[in-house]
């Protein structure tokens, strides 16, 4: 076995509400309900055991999930480890309401899910109160009066303490425990109540609205914001019962599904009128970790006054989240139906449905332009009093963003843009066959579209014997309903290349990547052609796309997660760091912070050739300033003689369906400093400095020591590796710790580069009460600046 060597140096009034009933036969269901309350005992374990380490705060909804200009509402945000609020941070979510005035948020109060114990003793005490009501109705002998009765029972409940607060989360765990269809979930178990006030200054749109807790700040949730009445639904909700919606068009419509649920919103319409009914549902939220397929899957109708089916959608294109275009056939009452696919349901299937005469873009054409030129947009839709846009002057790196639209527009899903540095063209019609090709040059971006079911779109190019040539289409990536199919062809007919589907990770909203993507070595000097059609022979005004047709042009774009690390001035804290890689770039990439509190440093600073993830380090300086603060990272990498410098996207590691993942992206990325500063490690390690590990053998690599960051009983263990390397031993010597690293040649290969990540960890042997036996305590007291590694031939 071979071994390497590595040196390195250097209130009752509620109460009362609740109780008040108007029959002796109301009040005598209030005696039964808490008779069967005050008998709910368990003794199974509680619902969510309280962990003895920090738990950062959690958000999965809000609702309702939206608000409108000019007003104060207060919503709910469910999630997990909420105590201690201290901030409601919101935040725009597109780049065209960045700068303006923001809604603000205040912390009302926290409810949280009882537990078995409290539930019980509760119930214990409700039994008690009503035993002590009976012993002071009879000692007057009173017969059953229902106004004593409540009295007695508001007083006593007083003065136990209990509030209608603490009530209404009995009959809560209650409901859980009882009823089947609903499953508790502690990720969105507890409930922040928060007031949102809207000045009418606020621009309308999509925000991101996180929890501030004395644990840090909380993963997003999206917030929408409009000028248009809210209506919250009003339970039961249902056929026989529905919400009346009394208010002029447009108004937004809120609620929320639980199982087997079907909500019903009567409405009054005029015929003639245009109404965009528009559920906004996996928007709000996109992705479930804990349910198929992932997402609150909607399906919307509208019945007319007598119960007839209207009209009928699940999705929009490909899209879950439904929309109607309603022509009004007469005056009348019609009825919106919302219900889950299959009729899931819980707190966090939210919705919002968007009903009037509004402006709804369904998409514009083309879908992208050049970096530095103008473009003049065409707006397709419904109701729109625009039907063009112009851009002067496009800005930003290559790769797809969120349009900037007029503020009458941006109220439904953001629509996607593709940037590019290439000489832009337009299709030119008939080009359905070989003869009538259109010709292009390589190097160029064709705006097209598939006009109709069944259309073909060929255009024709000159290449060289022995040219390679990149070939492909963005149409569902900026959200074209769109499925490619590119094929490239010689003259004689056969086909050099063809590719249906091409997976791109930059865009984590994307669950069905359709478009296409080629890459071929030309066979012969001569003609060829690129015909593009639709998978599933379809087509139309909408299904927009771009063809792009170049040599390779090597790049990347980074994705940096999660968007915002909650610590403390002074420690060393993992990030993730993605590379999407183009056209066949396969360098390494060199990571740099260009915005962030000033001495903040990165160790492991580089993403390997061909390596598409690593784990970083940001050491935060001991005198950073507690508070939000924005930082930024950046790759720089050399492709064909040229340096490309790319700005990394903040983005979230979002769950489906209990499997996949998706970076999904987020507003910012920032530190949220809090606590106690500490004494920060005053190392970092690149690229040049990674140990190097013979496979099927091992190698040291020295840590200076220094009893500030390891006390005695501080223990050092691999937190973040990939699979076959190992921390074999570590030795603390009087020079410094000695790492030993071990590589199997069985589960890893030569040539495998990246970071290792070390957790240090604090062992306490306090002796148990009662006990001369001591008993290990361990905790993670944080990480140790990435490591680069490199495994080498023996």
């Amino acid at each position: 076995m071979k071994c390497v060597k590595a040196y390195f140096k250097p209130t009752p009034r509620g109460l009362f509400r609740l109780f008040r009933r108007e029959s002796v036969s109301t009040a005598y269901r209030i005696t039964g309900v808490l008779t069967v309350i005050a008998g709910l005992f368990w003794s199974t374990t509680a619902w969510a055991q309280q962990m003895r380490t920090r738990r950062e705060p959690h958000i999965g909804y809000a609702y309702p999930a939206g608000a409108q200009l000019g007003t104060s509402v207060q919503i709910v945000v469910g999630g997990q480890y909420l105590d201690g609020v201290t901030d409601v941070l919101i935040a725009p979510l597109s780049p065209e309401i960045s700068g303006t005035e923001l809604p603000k948020g205040t912390f009302v109060r926290l409810t949280k899910p009882l537990t078995n114990k409290q539930a019980n003793d509760l119930a214990q005490k409700l039994r008690e109160i009503q035993d002590k009501v009976r012993r002071e109705l009879r000692q007057r002998r009173a017969g059953f009066n229902v106004v004593a009765y409540r009295q007695l029972l508001v007083k006593f409940a007083a003065e136990e303490g209990i509030t209608e607060e603490m009530l209404k989360a009995l009959e809560e765990f209650r409901k859980y425990r009882t009823d089947p269809k609903r499953q508790f979930n502690p990720q969105i178990a507890e409930r922040a109540t928060v007031q949102v006030s809207l000045s009418p200054n606020v621009q309308p749109g999509w925000y991101m609205l996180r929890l501030k807790t004395v644990n840090g700040i909380s993963d997003p949730v999206r917030f929408h914001v409009t000028s248009w009445k809210e209506i919250l639904e009003s339970e039961p909700n249902d056929k026989e019962s529905p919400t009346v919606v009394n208010e002029e068009f447009p108004v937004v419509l809120n609620g929320q599904i639980q199982p087997g649920d079907v909500d019903y919103f009567r409405i009054h319409a005029k015929k003639g009128q245009h109404l965009v009914v528009a559920v906004l549902a996996r928007e709000l939220i996109p992705y479930l970790a804990d349910a198929v397929p992932g997402w609150f899957q909607a399906t919307l109708r509208i019945l007319d006054s007598s119960g007839r089916e209207m009209a009928y959608v699940d999705d929009f294109w490909f899209h879950p989240d439904p929309v109607l275009a309603f022509d009004v056939p007469s005056d009348g009452d019609y009825v919106i139906e919302i219900k889950d696919a299959v009729y899931r349901g819980r707190d966090d299937f939210v919705y919002r449905i968007v009903v009037g005469e509004v402006p709804y873009v369904t998409g514009v054409f083309p879908v992208g332009g050049r970096v530095g030129e103008n473009a003049t947009l065409q707006l397709m839709g419904w109701n729109l009093p625009e039907k063009q846009i112009f851009l002067r002057g496009l800005k930003g790196q290559p790769g797809i963003r969120s349009l900037e639209l007029p503020a009458w527009a941006r109220w439904a899903h953001p629509v996607q843009f593709a940037l590019s540095e290439w000489p832009e063209a337009m299709e030119h019609e008939p080009n359905d066959t070989p003869e009538s090709a259109e010709k292009i040059s390589i190097g160029t971006v064709i705006n097209a579209r598939i006009d109709r079911p069944g259309d073909q779109d060929v255009f024709r190019f000159t290449g060289t014997k022995g040219q390679k040539l990149v070939a492909e289409v963005i149409g569902r990536r900026v959200f074209s309903p769109v499925d490619s199919l590119l094929r490239i062809l010689d003259e004689q007919g056969n086909v050099v290349g063809v590719n249906d589907d091409f997976e791109d990770k930059s865009v984590g909203l994307l669950t069905h990547h359709a478009d296409s993507y080629l890459e071929v070595t030309l066979p012969r000097d001569g003609a060829y052609f690129v015909e593009v059609t639709d998978m599933q022979h379809q087509g139309g005004e909408a299904f927009v796309y771009r063809l792009r047709l170049s040599l390779p042009r090597p790049d990347f774009e980074l994705r940096v997660v999660p968007s915002v690390i909650n610590t403390s001035p002074g420690t060393v804290v993992p990030v993730d760091v993605y590379a999407v890689r183009r056209d066949g770039f396969d360098q390494g990439i060199e990571l740099l912070i260009t915005k962030g509190p000033e001495g903040t440093r990165l160790s492991g600073g580089w993403i390997p050739p061909g390596t598409d993830h690593v784990v970083v380090t940001l050491t935060v300086p001991r005198n950073a300033d507690s508070g939000l603060v924005e930082i930024e990272l950046a790759g720089k990498a050399t492709a064909n003689g040229q340096e490309i410098v790319r700005k990394a996207v903040p983005a979230d590691d979002m769950m489906q369906a209990f499997y996949y993942h998706h970076l999904v992206p987020a507003e910012r990325f920032a530190l949220n400093l809090s606590g106690r500063a500490r004494y920060p490690v005053p190392w970092t390690f690149g690229a040049s400095e990674a140990v190097r590990i013979p496979a099927g053998g091992e190698a040291e690599f020295r840590l200076p020591l220094g009893s500030a960051w390891f006390p005695e009983n501080t223990t050092l263990q691999l937190t973040s590796a990939p699979e076959g390397i190992t921390l074999a031993k570590v030795d603390r010597r009087q020079s410094g710790y000695v790492l030993v690293f071990q590589a199997d040649k069985e589960k890893i290969k030569p040539g495998t580069r990246g970071n290792l990540i070390l957790g240090m960890f604090v062992e306490n042997r306090p002796r148990t009460a009662g006990s001369t036996a001591l008993r290990t305590q361990r905790f993670f007291a944080g990480c140790l600046p990435a490591l680069p590694f490199e495994v080498v031939s023996e």
